[in-house]
């Protein structure tokens, strides 16, 4: 699993100061992209080898808070012939669990208009970094 920082901002909160429930589609957007950048390279061809989301699930467990310092981790709990699943753990500074979640992502070439087979780069990537399916 690949862990990465994720800065709270203000417009993240709401009126009660927690962290906005919508908020955390970002944090997962962030970590997914930093765990294929961080393997794949900054040059990875998104168009070729484009992801496309299929389904997004969350699993609140407390409240986050603007000054709470939070890393999103990123792993493979499942992966298909076009489609993979990635899970995501939120973690405050004290390691406590804030939120976590899957996503179903399905591979999508781009230049074309087509869902493809999972590239063999992906795959090998997906394959370090095995993880649990989130309970709900």
């Amino acid at each position: 699993m690949i862990s990465t920082p994720i800065q709270v901002r203000f417009a993240d909160c709401d009126m009660a100061g927690h962290i906005h429930n919508g908020a955390y589609l970002h944090y997962f957007e962030t970590g997914r992209i930093m765990f294929f950048v961080n393997e794949l390279g900054k040059n990875w061809d998104w168009r070729k080898q484009g992801l496309i989301i299929k389904k997004n699930t969350l699993v609140y467990h407390r409240p986050g808070h603007l000054e709470d310092q939070i890393s999103i981790t990123v792993g493979c709990c499942h992966i298909g012939n076009k489609s993979f699943t990635l899970t995501y753990k939120v973690n405050d500074a004290q390691n406590n669990l804030i939120c976590e979640g899957e996503s179903v992502v399905v591979c999508m070439d781009y230049s074309i208009g087509k869902t493809i087979e999972i590239p063999l780069n992906i795959k090998t990537v997906l394959e370090k970094h095995p993880s649990d399916p989130v309970e709900a």
